[in-house]
């Protein structure tokens, strides 16, 4: 008789479980998407193309990047801290570097265009900052995926195959 409430405490843990893993994978889909909205918005060639060289109106525009950047930045730490997996841990953390190193050699760009000291070279080295934090986000993007899925075949057990009817979030593609 002791056999029904087992298999149900059983599949009430799984189901737990999978609740668990879909809003971790959640999460980490909205660090992803921030990082990404950001990387966007301080692009090197985007910024370049829209300077404001009305007195201070550069200084007001990258105040809210800048605040998003120390945002996303905190969130990534929390992710390299205290993630499950060791691999998103590790690209988070290396995404933490490139994403401030490409904001502030923007800005810089964006600095020099408005001292009308602009130069090629400044600009190649600010987009290959954004490049490598894009890079690095698209491997962190995969990490997060793997994570997720290690964490439901875990879950499932090796000889089950049926799905658990919750599904994590579906990240865009890199």
């Amino acid at each position: 008789g002791g056999g029904i409430p087992a298999v149900m405490t059983y599949l009430g843990w799984r189901r737990q479980q999978a609740q668990i893993r879909q809003a971790r994978q959640w999460e980490d889909a909205e660090v992803l998407a921030d990082v990404r909205r950001l990387l966007q918005d301080i692009d090197p060639i985007r910024r370049r193309a829209n300077v404001n060289r009305a007195p201070g109106a550069e200084d007001a525009l990258w105040s809210s990047p800048n605040q998003r950047r120390d945002e996303v930045r905190r969130r990534l730490l929390v992710l390299a801290a205290g993630h499950p997996s060791s691999a998103v841990q590790s690209s988070a953390e290396q995404l933490e570097v490139q994403l401030f190193t490409a904001a502030i050699q923007t800005e810089w760009h964006v600095s020099d265009l408005l001292k009308n000291r602009s130069n090629d070279e400044h600009l190649s080295f600010a987009r290959e900052r954004n490049e490598a934090a894009l890079a690095t986000a698209a491997e962190l993007e995969r990490a997060v995926k793997s994570a997720g899925a290690s964490q439901l075949r875990a879950i499932r057990g090796p000889s089950d195959s049926s799905p658990t009817g919750t599904e994590g979030p579906t990240l865009a593609p890199s």
